[in-house]
């Protein structure tokens, strides 16, 4: 009877602790990663339109991390939401899930859940985890077999799982440099009661979101430049007084502010091309028309960043100041990388590859 026992018990510590290598499961080239496309009407739907209600496009639900400009959320146990916050289509992303078992922070597994052919820009699609009615076996970052059955019946709970997307072509690639800012990113009407003696715009539109959409990644993609940031440490820098030159570190941390900045809720001006301070953030039409293709547009786009930061117009981290008859400050440093980039061909959002061309004329 022992001996039974003790064969029994070996057996099942065998199937509860199976490893990514155990022979019982499929080989690598057994396992594949479900493809979807979210490119279409029949798959799909678009956030950002000109139909849909003002209070939705600037809701909390439709807040983003630059990071996640492909961002995927737990709607619940079983569902997941895939939301394409970009002007531009994203090809071929695989979607990652981080998964925590238990109560060890570092007992993570973290998954291929699934392929994106194709997601069209703003387009937005609510699914059921793949493993809940397909496969149950996925691959991990290293291409070992994940076994996912235990939730098939159950699901995830949504505080044990998070997200992230990668991929090698172009635009990913770009995409993903955003990583290194903690933006975070919302729409705000900032005149509800259409006061027309402000300057703020008596509404925000469907066009002004798509259009700041792509502003935030491309001006997300100047800050993080090498160029900007060689430029700016080098750059003389003046204080909120007017005369004191920052000191290197006291550059480096204000650097470092604009990266970390944490929210960004941004609206649209009349009258004035910007305001800024703290969360707010405000550009005007011709700005959130002419970032796309037109350098100078940093001047006004930097300007606005240096008040978010602490700085006021006595600093020339926002307008320029002259030494030696040539303007110093973010503003120039700002329209000279720019312009490199324009050069090199590195932003994310193009007139090329954005999706509604007559938003920029």
């Amino acid at each position: 009877m022992k001996k039974i026992f003790y064969l029994f018990l070996c057996s099942a510590l065998s199937l509860s602790c199976r490893k990514n290598n155990d022979p019982e499961l499929p080989k690598l080239a057994e396992v594949t990663t479900k493809t979807i496309a979210l490119d279409s009407d029949q798959n799909s739907s678009l956030m950002f339109q000109d139909n849909e209600s003002p209070d939705v496009m600037t809701s909390d639900a439709r807040r983003y991390n630059i990071a996640h400009v492909l961002r995927v959320r737990a709607v619940d146990e079983k569902n997941i939401e895939i939301s394409n916050f970009a002007p531009i289509d994203i090809e071929n992303a695989t979607i990652l899930a981080t998964i925590s078992n238990g109560t060890d922070a570092t007992n993570k597994q973290v998954v291929k859940l699934i392929k994106i052919s194709k997601i069209r820009a703003h387009g937005k699609q609510t699914i059921k985890y793949p493993f809940m009615e397909g496969t149950v076996l996925y691959l991990d970052t290293n291409n070992k077999v994940t076994d996912l059955s235990q939730y098939k019946g159950t699901g995830i709970d949504p505080a044990k799982i998070s997200f992230d997307f990668t991929g090698d072509n172009p635009i990913i690639l770009k995409l993903k440099k955003l990583a290194v800012l903690k933006w975070d990113i919302q729409y705000h009407d900032y005149d509800p009661n259409n006061d027309v003696t402000n300057n703020w715009a008596e509404d925000i539109t469907a066009k002004d979101i798509r259009r700041y959409t792509g502003l935030m990644i491309n001006m997300g993609t100047v800050f993080i430049s090498a160029d900007f940031k060689t430029e700016f440490l080098n750059e003389r820098i003046v204080a909120n007084d007017g005369t004191t030159v920052l000191t290197d570190a006291q550059k480096l941390k204000t650097y470092n502010d604009i990266l970390n900045h944490s929210f960004f809720q941004c609206g649209v001006v009349t009258n004035v091309s910007g305001l800024g301070g703290g969360s707010t953030l405000g550009y005007a039409n011709h700005v959130i028309r002419d970032y796309i293709n037109v350098a100078g547009a940093g001047d006004v786009l930097s300007h606005e960043v240096g008040h978010c930061v602490g700085y006021g117009h006595s600093s020339n981290m926002t307008y320029p100041i002259k030494v030696n008859n040539v303007n110093t400050g973010i503003s120039p440093v700002t329209i000279r990388v720019m312009q490199k980039l324009f050069n090199e061909k590195m932003f994310p959002v193009t007139l090329e590859n954005y999706y509604k061309p007559a938003d920029l004329k």
